[in-house]
């Protein structure tokens, strides 16, 4: 019983001295602070305000009218009281066009053709074509997007206006073109933004990167110092670095219950995007997502002597998370190698999780698979962690 009672005040001054050890090296090393500050605030910052205008729009097109009609000009004022895109020029040459395709002064080409007005007044069809910068999706999107929506409109203003002169009301004629009235609903991103979807899963992933970065410089200055030693003499015995990866851990924790709130609160209230979550909640599931990752960070440190390498390290494999993550492509397109990949990623349940708390004001029960998900990765990375935390510490030790 004294041996339980003796082990447990060792273990409880370990934790506590731990906790004090990594405050002290992280206020000591300007490197880590400048990673938590400029990192966690001033990039998200400068992402949601790039991102501030949610949706792209005016986006400049040329228009190549090869009728010069009325009914062409009428086509071309629609285009214009358009959103999306904006009419920069009108010209009869597509070679000029083209050119000005390429000194970047439009994104997207539009060719009215000869007898427009003539074709469509005698019932023909016409066609108009147009070409779009595929290189960037949004702009692609966007341009064909406005362009077929508009053609929608122009295509039902020809089809009424002939209902008409048959001797049919304007009501009539709406009804008869319009057997099917859609109602389309927007869920979650009412205005259709870029920066409601994206800084969500940013946020989440802004978090991943700076734990494994700031874990990786500290780690990496004791890893050189020798100072692990020092600081944890009596972890070296058996059991004894377990309150010194809690230690760790909980300190991190408390670090993001400041942090997360002024993210929420200052970036998402300045450029208006919504959290439909209490922050109690988003804390609760935030536990065992930071857990994971300091766990994992520390058994990546514990691979290197330097901590220049673990940086780098740590650097080339945020990309490879962050294309796992589903950010940049949804994950149900990948290979069923790649998901199974991407579930030992603490970013893709926590990205999952944090997206369905702010945006789809799901509750915590909702979220309780990712949560789970997290917690097994915080014991798998747990274990990590003190396997290679105990070889560091007996190389140290044998070198001294």
């Amino acid at each position: 019983m004294n041996k339980i009672i003796k082990s447990y005040y060792q273990s409880k001054i370990l934790f506590w001295n731990t906790i004090r050890s990594e405050w002290k090296a992280i206020n000591r090393d300007k490197a880590v602070i400048e990673i938590f500050l400029s990192i966690t605030m001033v990039i998200l910052l400068a992402y949601t305000y790039i991102y501030s205008n949610q949706v792209v729009q005016k986006i400049p097109v040329a228009v190549v009218n090869q009728d010069a009609t009325k009914l062409s000009r009428d086509y071309i004022a629609m285009l214009n009281a358009s959103d999306g895109i904006k009419v920069v020029t009108t010209i009869t040459d597509l070679q000029k066009a083209k050119i000005a395709y390429y000194e970047n002064k439009v994104r997207g080409i539009l060719i009215i053709p000869k007898y427009f007005e003539e074709n469509i007044r005698s019932g023909k069809q016409t066609t108009i074509t147009t070409f779009s910068d595929a290189s960037n999706m949004l702009f692609y999107k966007q341009v064909l997007g406005t362009i077929s929506t508009i053609n929608g409109y122009f295509n039902a203003g020809i089809v009424i206006k002939k209902e008409m002169t048959h001797g049919k009301s304007y009501k009539q004629a709406i009804e008869n073109y319009t057997s099917i009235k859609t109602i389309s609903n927007s869920l979650f991103n009412i205005s259709g933004g870029y920066a409601t979807y994206l800084i969500p899963m940013l946020t989440a992933l802004i978090i991943q990167l700076v734990l494994l970065m700031g874990i990786g410089l500290i780690n990496g200055t004791q890893n050189e110092e020798l100072t692990m030693k020092f600081n944890f003499p009596e972890s070296l015995h058996k059991g004894r670095i377990t309150p010194v990866l809690f230690g760790k851990a909980v300190l991190y924790s408390l670090l993001f219950l400041v942090i997360i709130p002024i993210q929420i609160g200052i970036v998402y209230t300045m450029f208006s995007i919504p959290v439909r979550s209490s922050l109690f909640t988003i804390y609760i599931f935030t536990i065992p997502y930071v857990f994971s990752i300091v766990f994992l960070g520390i058994a990546i440190s514990s691979f290197f002597n330097k901590r220049e390498d673990v940086l780098l390290f740590i650097i080339l494999t945020s990309i490879p998370s962050l294309m796992l993550s589903g950010l940049s492509f949804p994950a149900q397109g990948f290979s069923i190698f790649y998901k199974i990949l991407a579930q030992f990623i603490p970013s893709t349940s926590g990205i999952d999780g944090f997206v369905k708390l702010t945006q789809m004001k799901a509750s915590f029960f909702e979220v309780f698979p990712e949560w789970i998900k997290l917690w097994l990765l915080a014991c798998l990375y747990f274990i990590l962690a003190f396997i290679s935390l105990k070889l560091r510490l007996h190389k140290k030790l044998k070198t001294i």
